[in-house]
């Protein structure tokens, strides 16, 4: 299942780039990206955090607590923790 991506909308009166630079893990979000809608964990730069993987972009995640919701970046994600996977 390819990640699933949000579309990038100009603010006015914000300075906008003209490029958008992003690295990629292709196998690492594609194996996020497994995950979607279940529980896990992920171990960042700053600690662990757990909750529901609510959904997979090219340039992070996003984990849904009980109260709120985190954006994390793919690039501060050192592992991850989730329920067993089939890779067939």
């Amino acid at each position: 299942m390819p990640a699933v991506h949000s579309q990038i909308y100009p603010i006015a009166g914000v300075p906008q780039p003209n490029e958008y630079i992003t690295h990629l893990d292709p196998v690492f979000v594609q194996h996020l990206s497994r995950h979607q809608g279940q529980r896990m964990a992920l171990m960042t730069t700053v600690g662990r955090i757990e909750g529901i993987n609510a959904g997979v972009a090219v340039d992070h995640i996003q984990i849904n607590l009980e109260d709120r919701s985190l954006h994390i970046r793919i690039s501060q994600i050192v592992y991850f923790e989730g329920p067993l996977a089939s890779y067939r």
